[in-house]
């Protein structure tokens, strides 16, 4: 899968999006880079639709480290009406002091904070964060904003991200079933792993 690695820095109008060898594009909201990016790089490349749907963008910052565009949702601490968030003096601090990279948002009722974050991958950065607001705000996310789960189309950047969106989900709930993070991990290793060999599967092979 071919790569491009595109910059998406701050810009006084929003955010700008620069492809290599094919310009650059100023967005309102770092949710459309990835969109931008193949755009540009498809008239600058001079590349057909499908081409560009296939290609791996890879969003940088200007010290070239992979940044990743995701909302990180709160869905799991409404009031019993659903009229907004049990724990306020929490997300008051939240909207506050948010964490880097991050700006506080409401989507419909539910507080969110929207991010640009640097990660070893986009799971990584995800993990990191929801790790960072239990500690540090005492708020559990579960959501990423996906409505349908049970779609699966579009870029590897929109796949992750529903990868990620039922990973939190799964830690959430695990957390107040009481299952045990090894519980999860050995369940994920188990279930991802390659068939074994022959030769290594045990037992009698003669």
């Amino acid at each position: 899968m071919r790569q491009f690695h595109v910059l998406l820095t701050r810009s006084d109008n929003g955010w700008t999006v620069r492809a290599p060898d094919a310009g650059q594009a100023t967005i309102p909201d770092p949710s459309l880079a990835d969109f931008q990016a193949r755009q540009l790089i498809q008239h600058g490349h001079n590349l057909d639709l499908d081409t560009v749907d296939e290609l791996d963008i890879l969003l940088v910052n200007e010290t070239g480290q992979p940044v990743y565009v995701f909302d990180l949702v709160f869905t799991s601490d409404l009031t019993d009406d659903g009229a907004g968030p049990a724990n306020t003096l929490a997300y008051e601090a939240l909207e506050a002091d948010p964490p880097a990279g991050c700006q506080f948002d409401r989507l419909g009722p539910y507080p969110a904070l929207r991010c640009v974050r640097p990660g070893s991958s986009r799971l990584d950065a995800i993990s990191t964060l929801a790790a960072e607001v239990r500690y540090r705000y005492g708020i559990e996310a579960s959501d990423l904003g996906f409505e349908k789960l049970w779609e699966w189309a579009g870029s590897r950047e929109w796949r992750e991200r529903m990868i990620a969106h039922l990973l939190l989900m799964a830690a959430h709930r695990a957390r107040l079933t009481g299952v045990s993070t090894e519980e999860l991990t050995h369940f994920l290793r188990t279930s991802m792993a390659e068939q074994p060999s022959p030769e290594n599967s045990g037992g009698d092979q003669t």
